[in-house]
């Protein structure tokens, strides 16, 4: 990924990051394991390389460890995981509900 642009390496990269937060990781660790994450979701297709839908593909792996993503709500990578959610969660309710649960409503 170059200043926003995917290209195919990304996908492969996606699986492995959700993965990466059931280890024991520093803080810092799993701030920057979301960070790519965030980055790869948030990418602009490369279309003029023939991989126009390789952001979608991106996200939809990225909805394989979703609950994982969740789980960093509660903590101080919050404002990064609602990135991230808000760019791959398609089911809008289940999202709502998690930060009105987060927020005491």
């Amino acid at each position: 990924m170059v200043q926003g642009a995917l290209y195919g390496a990304a996908l492969p990269v996606v699986p492995v990051l959700p993965a990466a937060l059931l280890d024991d990781l520093s803080a810092d660790a799993r701030d920057h394991v979301l960070e790519l994450l965030y980055q790869i979701v948030a990418g602009e297709d490369e279309a003029a390389r023939g991989s126009g839908d390789l952001g979608d593909r991106c996200r939809a792996a990225a909805r394989e460890g979703l609950w994982l993503v969740y789980r960093e709500l509660g903590t101080r990578r919050r404002d990064l995981a609602e990135a991230i959610l808000d760019r791959v969660e398609e089911d809008r309710a289940r999202l709502a509900h998690h930060r009105g649960a987060l927020r005491g409503k």
